[in-house]
Parts: C-alpha cells; sequence; structure tokens
C-alpha cells in the first residue's frame, strides 16, 4: 500500500504504552492484552525498553509446550529482546515500510532512548482508513460544490441560448405571404433552441413570390450563426429575388471564406404569378417535391448543385415548371428524410411520395401539419435528432 502520507509516528501510536515489569509472569503480562484488547505489551522499568511480548509470542509457546508451566515464568525470559523500534518522528509511511520489511505488527516508539509509545500495524490501518475518509468527504464536498457551479452555469448557458434562440426566431417571417392565387404553410421545429435551419420568403412587384429554405451543416450555436448569415446573406441578394440562379450565386459569394467549415444547402424558387411557372436552382439541398392535382401524381424536382459557401464559384442553374391549379411543391429540411424509427429505418423519400400522394389535394396548412404528424408517429418514442422545417406552397 504505497502512500506519500506524511503524517508522523506520534499522531497514530498508542502512549501510553501497555507495559509490564520484567518480574511479571507471562499469564499477567497475557491477562493486560486481553483487558487492553491490544496485541502485545512492552517490557520495561520505567523509560527504559528491556522488550516486548506479543501474541506470536504467546503462540509460540503454546505451540512448542505441552504444559502451561511457562504461564508462571516472569516475562523477561519470554519476551522478544532488542525489538525493533522506530522514532516518534518518522511519518507514517516509514513505519508501515518497517514492518512490512522485519515481518512485525507492533513497534515500540523510542525518543532519545526514552520509551514513549507502541505503534501497531492495526493503528496505521485505522489512522490510514480514517485518513482516506476525510480525504473522500472532502472531495466529495469538492464535487458537489462543483456540480453546484456547473448545473449554475448549465442554467446560465441554457437561458442564454434560450434567449439567443427568440432572438434567432425573429429573423423568420412572422406570416408567409399570401395571395388569392398563392398560399404557403410552413412548420419549424429545431432540436435545441438555436438552430442551423432557415426559411424566408421574398415579394417582387406581387408578380414574383420567391421562397429559399435552407439548411446549415452541423448543430446548435456554430449552425445557428451561420443560419443567420444565410439570412444576411439572403436579404443582401434581395433585388436578385426574381432570378434563383443569380440569388444563389450571390448568396454563395457572400457566404465564401465566413462559415470555414461549415455550409449551407439551399433551395430557392420563384413563382411567377403571372406566367403560372415555378423557377427553381437547388444548391446541394433535398429535392422538393411537387404533386399534380390533374394527374394526381408526384415527382421529385430535378437539379442538385453545389452547398452555398464551399466555392467562390457555385456556377447555379436554374430550372422550370409549368403550375396548374391543385399543384403542390413541398420543401423541407434532410431533418425530415433522416429521421429514424426505432428499428434505425429512415423516413426516406419514398415515405415523403407515399405522403404526398395521400395528401397531396389537401390544404397547404393541412400538408404540413400533417407531415409533422406523420414524422411524429413514425419516431414513436425516440426524440427527434435534427432540425426540420417544413415549408408548403399551393396554387390555386
Amino acid at each position: 500500500m504505497a502512500t506519500n502520507w506524511t503524517m508522523r509516528v506520534e499522531e497514530v501510536m498508542v502512549r501510553p504504552p501497555i507495559t509490564v515489569s520484567p518480574q511479571a509472569h507471562a499469564c499477567e503480562a497475557i491477562r493486560r492484552m486481553a483487558e487492553q484488547r491490544v496485541g502485545a505489551v512492552l517490557v520495561a522499568e520505567g523509560e527504559k525498553l528491556l522488550g516486548i511480548f506479543t501474541e506470536r509470542d504467546v503462540l509460540r509457546l503454546l505451540a512448542s509446550s505441552a504444559d502451561r508451566a511457562w504461564l508462571d515464568r516472569p516475562v523477561r525470559e519470554l519476551m522478544t529482546t532488542n525489538p525493533w523500534t522506530i522514532s516518534p518522528q518518522a511519518t507514517w509511511e516509514q513505519a508501515r515500510s518497517l514492518m512490512e520489511t522485519v515481518h512485525v505488527r507492533h513497534v515500540p516508539v523510542v525518543d532519545e532512548g526514552r520509551l514513549v509509545g507502541l505503534v501497531s500495524a492495526r493503528d496505521l490501518l485505522d489512522s490510514y482508513t480514517e485518513h482516506l475518509h476525510r480525504q473522500i468527504e472532502a472531495r466529495t464536498q469538492e464535487l458537489r460544490q462543483a456540480h453546484r457551479r456547473l448545473e449554475e452555469r448549465d442554467q446560465e448557458i441554457r437561458l442564454h441560448m434560450s434567449v439567443a434562440g427568440r432572438i434567432q426566431s425573429r429573423l423568420l417571417p412572422e406570416t408567409p405571404p399570401k395571395f388569392p392565387d398563392l398560399h404557403f404553410a410552413t412548420y419549424y421545429a429545431p432540436v435545441e433552441p438555436l438552430g442551423g435551419d432557415y426559411y424566408d420568403f421574398a415579394t417582387v412587384e406581387d408578380r414574383y413570390v420567391g421562397v429559399l429554405i435552407a439548411d446549415a451543416t452541423g448543430h446548435s450555436i456554430p449552425a445557428a450563426l451561420v443560419a443567420i448569415m444565410t439570412h444576411a446573406a439572403f436579404s443582401a441578394g434581395a433585388r436578385k429575388a426574381y432570378q434563383p440562379a443569380q440569388l444563389l450565386d450571390h448568396m454563395n459569394r457572400y457566404l465564401h471564406g465566413l462559415t470555414e467549415e461549415h455550409f449551407v444547402t439551399a433551395f430557392y424558387g420563384v413563382v411567377d404569378r403571372q406566367a403560372g411557372q415555378f423557377i427553381y436552382s437547388n444548391a446541394g439541398h433535398p429535392k422538393p417535391w411537387i404533386y399534380r392535382a390533374r394527374t394526381q401524381t408526384c415527382e421529385a424536382l430535378e437539379g442538385h448543385q453545389l452547398m452555398l459557401g464551399v466555392v467562390a464559384d457555385g456556377q447555379y442553374s436554374e430550372h422550370r415548371l409549368a403550375l396548374e391549379p391543385g399543384d403542390r411543391i413541398l420543401l423541407y429540411t434532410d431533418g425530415v428524410t433522416e429521421a429514424r424509427n426505432e428499428r434505425g429505418e429512415h423516413f426516406g423519400a419514398d415515405r415523403i411520395h407515399q405522403f404526398l400522394r395521400q395528401y397531396g389535394n389537401t390544404s397547404a396548412t393541412n400538408l404540413a401539419q400533417s407531415l409533422a404528424e406523420q414524422l411524429r408517429a413514425f419516431r414513436g418514442p425516440l426524440p427527434q435528432a435534427d432540425d426540420i422545417t417544413i415549408v408548403v406552397a399551393a396554387w390555386h
């Protein structure tokens, strides 16, 4: 049992030690040991140590003699003479080492030739145990205080994140734009108060109505900061709001070099109300779906290019399609398709397809809410693992 503990022998020894005179009979020495519940008595004259009589001596005598005549012999004839001794200034470790080296369990303590005490292996063990208990109590108290400080810090951080989350949510539109022929519905559910998802709308002369959905890589504070920068990039490119490819190119150049290892997937589409068309561009975002009311079919919108912020020149292209009354466009972040159930299955694009075939002819609001409900049912007891954003555009 190694230790660097420096408690001195005088702090743990028995003082005064149990002593007997050299003329005392062995039975008297054994009686003293039994009464005092000790494993050894010291044989002394005044403060002068003559020897030590221990339980080990008793066992040796019992084993070597058939009768008990030795019980009436003077203890000076039976004791261990010239026993090992130790100074009261010696350390606990020195006492332990001595006992271990010479194979004894009791060592007289002598100071400048005077007998002052007795230290035993039990004394050392008891004192060390008490020392450990004190150390454990002190350490436990330190850990409790540290835990309280961590809890206070955690509460403070959670409060700050909650406030920051409320501030971030103000960057989102209070309500989506609404026109007689075009309705929007949204569902936004970050995992933490601060999220990496972002969506927004832009209107140019009431003819062009743009919708953006974006997702910053990562989670929590870093992703939220990138989402805030995405808002700034979108706002700065408002004059290009009716040109999806040029807008994404502008946002890409704005974000390049600012987000370090974090990037942004984004999809931006514009409804040309006058022409009845949907023009869009995709920067690495999960493919939206369109539900065709006339044929009651749905398909993913093709076109998938580099995420925003990766390189300075993203080379984004545009795609366009005609809209008919009753058509629905479903946009979402990967928190939808990558949601898992208890069997480890992803919600996936196939379930999006099935969902649209079943609910595609309903209102934009019902479509967004129904998809959110299906996701909750799909996850079951599992918690939400990623930010979820859903945006639905309904053309009438």
